[in-house]
């Protein structure tokens, strides 16, 4: 006799698709949910079950079902099989029905993202096993991910009318690639999607929020990794200002690349901003572009250094030297020129030399080569007379603002 539960779920799995209820549809779905595990553990003909009782989605459901059960008895090879089978079969479907499907869009969402769940979970069991056999590939199961998704995004690629999905896929590449560290592969599929967009006046903007805010931050992320500051602001903003309040995981997330890119085009985040998401690893780097403060953004870096080159901020995060070098100067400047009874635009090299071998260790030739370079990235406006041993800054705004340096 069929499982109450399992017949009550294939119902409620037919009458979603035939009103086209993909959020309803999803939330069924939900591995975190009211799913009933324990029946689709023991149960021994789900196959059976879902053709009998969900009509012609029977295989999607089979398939689902499946898998829940490998994951249930903890074959954790047969549960991504199975998943990443559902996944091929939902996607056909997708691109078989007629108009945009977007209401398919939820239920792709979540089967990608248990897939990626079982891939990670699986690449991570094996890195005791690579201890011992170091011929083993790294990553091997998102790998295998990837080379799907490849063939997704390049069917989806032909459909038009199917811009949500292409863009996800596109969404879950993007993951993939920074993950396994491969990010030169990100420009070509970037290329792929933004030059399918513009060729039929299509804005990522008109996309469910979901996708679109995943895909702006992958974007912008990617442009933090490509040194394009000004692209990386515009789309990780974009991203954070429409990422809903309570999601504060994923509105953190976000702020790790966004915040390095306001710091460099001089923008400061207030303290409240950083307390409220946990960013308090930028608290002391602001202090010390705020003070000038050289020893303490040096401190800093070090210590975060690891972290940062792991996430692929590390040389924007050094750049702000620039600015903090800067307010070094700047305070130099006005405290030298306010002790002068008559005010001039040219200093002698001695403090400044003093001042940056107290806080940057520097001699007198680093502490030249240091203003030639604030000089020539525009952080300060004038020129340095060795003859003279004078540091000449220009009378009109001698310390531009970052984001008209170079």
């Amino acid at each position: 006799m069929a499982n109450a539960a399992l017949v009550g779920m294939c119902g409620n799995f037919l009458r979603h698709i035939d009103r086209q209820e993909g959020v309803q549809l999803a939330q069924l779905f939900d591995m975190g949910g009211r799913l009933p595990l324990r029946e689709i553990g023991r149960c021994e003909n789900l196959e059976e079950l879902a053709k009998k009782y969900a009509g012609e989605s029977h295989e999607v459901l089979s398939l689902y079902l499946l898998s829940l059960q490998a994951h249930v008895r903890s074959e954790a090879v047969r549960h991504l099989e199975l998943v990443c089978t559902c996944l091929k079969s939902w996607v056909q479907r997708y691109v078989e029905a007629e108009g945009s499907g977007l209401w398919m869009m939820p239920l792709m969402l979540q089967f990608t993202a248990v897939a990626r769940k079982a891939a990670n979970q699986l690449d991570q069991a094996k890195k005791s096993e690579r201890a011992e056999r170091q011929h083993q590939e790294n990553n091997a199961y998102l790998k295998q991910l990837v080379a799907l998704y490849r063939k997704f995004f390049n069917t989806l690629n032909k459909e038009r009318s199917k811009r949500a999905g292409h863009v996800w896929i596109c969404c879950e590449l993007l993951r993939a690639y920074f993950k396994l560290q491969q990010v030169s592969a990100c420009s070509f599929t970037l290329t792929t999607v933004t030059q399918s967009m513009q060729k039929d006046g299509f804005s990522p903007t008109d996309l469910p929020k979901a996708i679109c805010v995943t895909f702006y931050f992958f974007w912008g992320k990617y442009l933090v990794f490509d040194h394009n500051l000004q692209g990386a602001d515009e789309k990780l903003t974009w991203a954070f200002n429409n990422c809903p309040e309570r999601a504060l995981a994923n509105r953190r997330r976000i702020l790790l690349y966004l915040v390095p890119c306001k710091l460099r085009l001089g923008v400061l985040p207030t303290q409240e901003l950083l307390h409220k998401y946990d960013l308090d690893v930028f608290v002391d780097v602001v202090k010390a572009i705020k003070e000038g403060n050289v020893q303490l953004f040096n401190n800093k870096m070090t210590e975060l250094s690891a972290d940062l080159i792991k996430m692929g901020t590390y040389l924007l995060m050094m750049k702000l030297k620039f600015m903090v070098m800067q307010n070094l100067t700047k305070g130099i400047f006005r405290e030298v020129r306010g002790r002068l009874a008559e005010k001039t635009d040219k200093l002698d090299f001695t403090p400044f030399e003093h001042v940056f071998g107290w806080q940057d260790g520097c001699d007198a030739d680093e502490t030249a080569a240091c203003l030639a370079t604030l000089i020539y990235n525009g952080a300060i406006k004038g020129y340095l007379s060795h003859d003279r041993r004078k540091v000449v800054f220009a009378k009109d705004a001698p310390f531009p603002p970052p984001s008209k340096w170079r």
